[in-house]
């Protein structure tokens, strides 16, 4: 019985010398100055909508804030669907309208965005679409990818 609480104690004490060794390799030992945390960016969409230009077309606003301790940048894709043509014809006689062409087209632009910590910054996309189209069959996706 002896024999087994020794070979125990000295497994117990190998076991822990190893891993006493072991715990420089981690890399976590030095300090570079700093408080321990990196700084860091942190991009996100606050607000989108649309609006007419003066030829009619549809424009996307996008608002972006970077609530994060240093300057960010990322990469904005906004997807826009809208009917396919801006025909229509008389619907019954209760006034309604209804579209010839059912179809719809898409379209997507995308942009780098580099915004300063702490900051907004607001962009404005254009696109070929007319308002008009939009209002019939459309669909807007924002997308921020950092």
């Amino acid at each position: 019985m002896n024999r087994r609480d020794i070979l125990r104690k000295c497994g117990a004490v190998g076991t822990a010398g190893g891993l006493g060794l072991l715990a420089g390799c981690s890399g976590g030992g030095e300090s570079d100055g700093r408080s321990g945390a990196e700084e860091s960016a942190s991009l996100e969409v606050t607000d989108f909508d649309y609006h007419e230009d003066d030829s009619g077309e549809l424009v996307v606003t996008v608002t972006i804030e970077n609530s994060g301790e240093s300057e960010g940048t990322g990469h904005l894709y906004v997807t826009v669907t809208a009917a396919a043509t801006t025909s229509e014809s008389e619907g019954d006689a209760e006034g309604e309208t209804t579209t010839e062409n059912a179809e719809t087209v898409a379209s997507r632009e995308s942009r780098e965005v580099t915004v300063p910590a702490g900051e907004t910054t607001t962009l404005e996309i254009p696109f070929e679409f007319t308002v008009e189209q939009f209002h019939r069959r459309g669909d807007l996706k924002v997308d921020l990818r950092t």
